[in-house]
């Protein structure tokens, strides 16, 4: 695994503040999509108090950005209070602009669909909330509504990319009433949580957290794994984090199917350890790095002589 590098998709389940998927602030334009506006504040009505909220200028980027904060911050009211504001105004939009798609717009267009991108990220932490406060059913029917409504929508993330906002929808609901979290979806923490359970003999989690690392990090791998003739020197190693992490990942499944004995399984993640991910290399906390695909042919040796096959 490694430990330091850039990420995609961070903050997809956590409560972190990320900025919603709309043209950057320095583009950002209530001439556009906004709403002239007598009073830029509301009341929104907590269990305990009336609270003043203050939607600023009214444009859906606010509203989002100012619905994380609230989220992170615990405050629900001022979560209901934002999301509901920027879907009311801009949900015909959003819906609008999902039927003009029939794939994922490009990233150089992505911000063409703000209003599909900042409403589905709203219904987003809407969920988010609403589960947050053991409102099952409100976080589910929340969650649907993306994937059914909005499966073309992506959040902007601040750091420079984008995240699919139904699939992080579709992990919530994958996820819920679970102990498994995906936390920030870097493959540092997809693979850490693998391992772990794995330590558990958690078979069930193993499969959850490998295959969400390897759909998200496959494709990074197999570059890394181009890029390179020979291993790369210690100090360059976690450079390669995908082709490290991804390795480790179809170990990690190798090992779980080999306790459970499913020894056609276990071959073939290690097998694809071997083929197509040689270079990779997995650091051990105590201090150095280990070869994948040297300890997957031991264990291809180990079914052979367990299974015969």
């Amino acid at each position: 695994m490694h430990l330091k590098r850039w990420m995609v998709m961070v903050g997809v389940l956590s409560t972190s503040a990320v900025a919603c998927a709309q043209t950057p602030a320095t583009n950002s334009s209530t001439s556009q999509r906004g709403i002239e506006q007598a009073t830029s504040t509301t009341s929104a009505s907590s269990s305990s108090a009336s609270t003043e909220y203050d939607f600023g200028d009214f444009s859906s980027e606010t509203l989002t950005t100012k619905a994380w904060k609230a989220l992170e911050s615990g405050d629900y009211a001022g979560v209901e209070a934002y999301t509901k504001k920027c879907i009311a105004l801009y949900e015909k939009q959003a819906v609008s602009q999902q039927e003009s798609l029939t794939e994922f717009a490009p990233k150089d267009k992505a911000f063409t669909y703000w209003a599909l991108n900042d409403v589905a990220t709203c219904y987003f932490i809407w969920g988010q909330a609403q589960l947050a406060q053991g409102n099952v059913k409100e976080a589910r029917e929340a969650f649907n509504t993306v994937i059914e409504r909005f499966s073309f929508a992506q959040a902007w993330d601040p750091k420079g990319w984008f995240w699919k906002v139904a699939q992080g929808a579709s992990d919530k609901l994958t996820t819920m009433g679970t102990a498994y979290d995906f936390g920030d979806y870097t493959s540092q923490t997809l693979t850490t949580k693998a391992w772990e359970v794995l330590e558990k003999q958690d078979y069930k989690g193993v499969e959850l957290y490998t295959k969400k690392c390897i759909e998200l990090y496959e494709g990074d791998a197999k570059k890394q794994q181009a890029s390179l003739t020979e291993f790369a020197p210690k100090e360059k190693a976690f450079d390669y984090w995908a082709l490290n992490d991804i390795a480790t990942c179809y170990f990690i499944l190798g090992e779980s199917y080999l306790n459970q004995k499913r020894y056609q399984d276990a071959k073939a993640a290690f097998e694809r350890v071997v083929n197509d991910f040689s270079f990779a290399q997995c650091w051990d906390p105590k201090g150095w790095f280990w070869k994948v695909a040297v300890a997957s042919r031991g264990r291809l040796n180990k079914i052979m002589a367990e299974a015969g096959s």
